[in-house]
């Protein structure tokens, strides 16, 4: 393993085999913590490549504990890493269409580079994540929606964890975590934020059986966050898209600010759920639940995407399921 980390330290592209020896060995602590450090590190300096991104995934992959769901669901997920602190909008996401009517199984971990990841929010409302399948299929037959906490399932990712937390900013990890869903799910709504990324992520998934929406604010954001138009990315192809397209309006992005504690990311969670929140609070939210619904369902159009999204927030069925998966 000295080599590879030789190869990278003087610039060597690896090659989706070589990537793929590599987060084996990290994962299999065959690197000390330091070695680990300079590794993300080195892809913090310069873009990974689509073959190295595709070994990690695999190497991954191998690894976790695989998980089959008894209905066809969606993963709505975003890499994080976009320095930009909204609350927790994929998770509001995931709930609003299990109200919905759409099955949903949320891959999700800690925030590393974030206040409030997905799993630190659920956490702090009182959820208790599902150990087995057989726990997730419950939960999944019972409430429509499940959430694989990435730890649980990933158990190697335990020997990077640390070290994620110390940097403070993305690392390839952050790319991945879209990518490794242990329960494979069918269809996926994805987060990225910036558009090299995005021809990553559709590269990959071209060549599996998902079907999956990218999307990307061009302004930053790894979610459709209203404040600018957006790119919107399938296997039939892209286009940029804006607020007005989905019927909702151009938002500031101190609107969809997540606070500066996982207190103030949780009451925001739960002004949205009970429709308590701002407009533009609910629009963000309205809008990622609509486009993913979209892409589960592509027969039906945005705008009915958009108006039973927001049916199922106004009529508090978000806000109902969320209690009954936290009693």
């Amino acid at each position: 393993m000295k080599t590879l980390f030789d190869m990278l330290c003087h610039g060597h592209i690896l090659s989706k085999q070589e990537a793929k020896q590599l987060l084996f060995a990290i994962c299999n602590q065959q690197f000390n913590a330091s070695q680990i450090s300079a590794i993300m590190a080195l892809y913090i300096a310069r873009p990974v490549s689509v073959n190295e991104l595709s070994g990690f995934r695999e190497a991954l992959l191998e690894q976790c504990i695989p998980v089959n769901l008894s209905k066809d669901a969606i993963d709505v997920c975003g890499t994080g890493g976009d320095h930009k602190n909204t609350f927790n909008i994929s998770t509001l996401s995931a709930i609003v269409l299990a109200a919905s009517g759409i099955p949903v199984a949320k891959h999700g971990n800690y925030g590393s580079s974030s206040v409030s990841g997905s799993s630190d929010i659920l956490l702090h409302l009182g959820y208790q994540f599902p150990k087995t399948e057989n726990e997730l299929n419950d939960q999944l037959e019972k409430h429509n929606i499940c959430f694989l906490h990435a730890p649980l399932f990933h158990p190697t990712l335990k020997h990077v964890a640390q070290q994620r937390k110390e940097i403070g900013v993305r690392t390839f990890f952050n790319l991945l975590g879209p990518l490794v869903n242990p329960a494979n799910p069918k269809f996926q709504y994805i987060g990225v934020y910036h558009q090299e990324v995005a021809r990553l992520y559709n590269y990959l998934l071209q060549a599996s059986s998902s079907n999956y929406s990218i999307v990307y604010s061009t302004d930053g954001y790894d979610e459709i966050s209203l404040t600018s138009s957006f790119k919107h990315i399938t296997k039939n192809g892209e286009h940029i898209l804006n607020p007005q397209t989905l019927g909702l309006n151009y938002i500031t992005p101190e609107s969809i600010y997540g606070g500066n504690s996982i207190a103030d990311a949780a009451e925001i969670f739960i002004n949205v759920l009970t429709n308590n929140a701002s407009t533009e609070q609910k629009q963000v939210v309205i809008a990622n639940s609509a486009m993913a619904m979209n892409c589960y369902n592509p027969n039906l159009t945005i705008a009915e995407c958009v108006e039973r999204c927001t049916e199922t927030i106004e009529s508090k069925a978000a806000y109902q399921l969320f209690k009954s998966i936290t009693q």
